[in-house]
């Protein structure tokens, strides 16, 4: 769980994807709000910055 105000830097490895889904709460990932059962595809980043907007719960895949 990401308290509100919380900030978690995610380090992606080159010609790796990411997928993040909102399960509760409210994020901004890269300066984009995202709340609850919202998702977003991410490639070609070299990092996430995740901040939670308001007490959130998050799923990170990182993908091939």
């Amino acid at each position: 769980m990401l308290t509100s105000g919380y900030i978690v830097t995610y380090n992606i490895v080159r010609q790796r994807h990411v997928w993040l889904q909102v399960v509760k709460g409210a994020v901004t990932l890269n300066d984009t709000p995202l709340s609850t059962s919202d998702a977003a595809g991410v490639t070609g980043e070299n990092a996430l910055i995740i901040q939670a907007t308001e007490d959130a719960e998050i799923l990170l895949f990182d993908l091939a």
